[in-house]
């Protein structure tokens, strides 16, 4: 019986450490690139979900199911994309123990002739731009520019102090307990067995 605890106990530290977590972060102050001013108060913010798969302590963008930035999900927004929109992220990575976080995403149109053309987009370190490009002029309608005074904060999504940890979502809970007590049952029919053959 006690073999059987332990080992569904490894068990289910095993499907939680590679259970998918999701992380909600927070970048604060911009300079203003067209006011030409620092605004302290603009934010860009949002979450990930997703789990380092092959433990090389960096989520890379093949291991996320959701970017959501300012409100659009840019993983998901990529199944609307055609010839004349696209919607999605580029590049991606966090890494876990630096907790530092890269991601180029954002969405872009233009007219079936090239004429015009629009976009937004996130890159971090660099800018968040709303642009337009008319007849070969492209201008920026706004643009906000990392600086060093720039501020960043990432949490997961149950630890207040933004320790990583990984939590199993209800899915995988639902399946541990299933396990534990399939272990639990056979543990004790053996018991029974070994009773009866007494």
């Amino acid at each position: 019986m006690l073999k059987s605890v332990a080992f569904a106990g490894l068990l289910a530290a095993s499907c939680a450490a590679s259970a998918a977590t999701t992380w909600s972060f927070e970048y604060s102050g911009f300079h203003d690139e067209i006011a030409s001013t620092f605004d302290s108060n603009y934010r860009i913010y949002g979450s990930f979900t997703g789990a380092d798969s092959n433990s090389n302590g960096i989520v890379e963008q093949g291991e996320i199911s959701s970017l959501l930035v300012n409100g659009t999900n840019y993983i998901s927004c990529a199944a609307g994309s055609n010839d004349y929109y696209q919607c999605g992220t580029y590049s991606f990575s966090y890494d876990v123990a630096a907790k530092k976080l890269d991601f180029f995403a954002g969405t872009s149109g233009s007219d079936p002739d090239g004429y015009y053309m629009a976009g937004h987009y996130f890159q971090t370190g660099q800018r968040e731009e709303d642009y337009q490009y008319v007849a070969g002029f492209y201008h920026a309608t706004t643009s906000y520019a990392w600086t060093d005074q720039t501020r960043f904060a990432i949490t997961d999504s149950v630890l207040a102090g933004g320790e990583v940890s990984a939590v199993p979502e209800p899915g995988t809970w639902a399946m541990l307990a299933a396990g534990l007590l399939l272990v639990s049952g056979a543990a004790l029919r053996r018991k029974d067995d070994a009773v009866k053959a007494k």
